[in-house]
């Protein structure tokens, strides 16, 4: 419950900070497509909280000595993190509202206002300005967001999401829950470069699915090896 309630909180933060630097006046499916891909770091500061306050107080060391594994005190902190992954991804694959063309950045064409039936139009921008001078969002339909979306997009966003949103806490709380102060710190320095491995090969992956070089799907393979590493450690723990 607290890793959940943490990671939660850490999610509706992201998403207060991005409407607060955003544009303005956009939808809210497209705000939460820049919020969402956020939610694995959010589930891991969810894991952190819990485990690390449960370390500080010795409860982590009293149901060692009671015959717990390292695994077994972290499942519940892990599994509360992870639920608020799992919603996000859930709501990436099956919400055709959320507007996932944040996973796929690409480079714009210039601003080219154009006349067109009575207002100017910014299709490089997805903006309109009516006869009143008040600009406005383009529709998804009218912009083209759609066609910015590669095949299967959706899925390997979901598929991400979900991935590194188990993957990144199951790494943290073993890293957290190691016996010496030196393997905990050997265990740390693993956990942040494979996250940040990953996360750059994802990162790579989605802007060349954008521009047409590669599968969509692949941009989910780096977290499924993410996850798969996460795995290994977590058992070996346990």
């Amino acid at each position: 419950m607290r890793a959940g309630t943490v990671s939660g909180l850490a999610l509706a933060l992201a998403w207060v900070v991005t409407a607060a630097t955003d544009e303005g006046g956009i939808l809210w499916g497209e705000r939460a497509g820049r919020t969402l891909p956020l939610t694995p770091v959010c589930a891991a500061i969810g894991v952190w909280a819990a485990l690390a306050s449960a370390r500080a107080r010795g409860e982590a060391l009293a149901l060692s000595a009671l015959g717990r594994s390292s695994g077994q005190i972290a499942a519940a902190a892990v599994a509360g993190g992870a639920l608020v992954a799992s919603v996000a991804a859930a709501a990436i694959g099956m919400a055709r509202a959320v507007d996932v063309t944040a996973f796929f950045p690409r480079a714009v064409q210039t601003s080219t206002w154009v006349w067109q039936e009575g207002s100017f139009v910014d299709r490089a921008q997805g903006l309109l300005v009516g006869a009143d001078g008040a600009p406005m969002p383009l529709t998804a339909e009218a912009w083209g967001l759609s066609s910015s979306v590669p095949r299967f997009g959706r899925a390997a966003a979901a598929t991400a999401v979900a991935s590194s949103g188990l993957a990144i806490p199951m790494i943290l709380a073993h890293a957290l829950l190691a016996e010496s102060d030196g393997r905990r710190r050997r265990a740390g320095a693993v956990a942040v470069v494979a996250s940040a491995a990953a996360g750059l090969a994802t990162i790579v992956l989605f802007q060349a699915a954008a521009a047409g070089r590669f599968p969509s799907l692949l941009a989910a393979v780096p977290p499924i090896v993410l996850l798969a590493f996460a795995v290994r450690r977590y058992r070996g723990s346990a």
